[in-house]
């Protein structure tokens, strides 16, 4: 009985890891296209101040 308890929270604390790293991967793509999008801005911005 104890066994197949600790087999069950080995496969759930697995599940809840592989749950954590995908939010993290995802977390890390919504930070750089963050990054990204706020450089785009940011160099747009500049160019037109300098057009005028």
């Amino acid at each position: 009985m104890l066994r197949d308890y600790l087999a069950v929270a080995s496969d759930a604390l697995s599940a809840q890891k592989e749950i954590y790293q995908v939010k993290e991967q995802r977390l890390r793509l919504a930070q750089q296209e963050y990054r990204q999008l706020n450089d785009a801005w940011r160099d747009k911005s500049t160019s037109q101040t300098s057009c005028e």
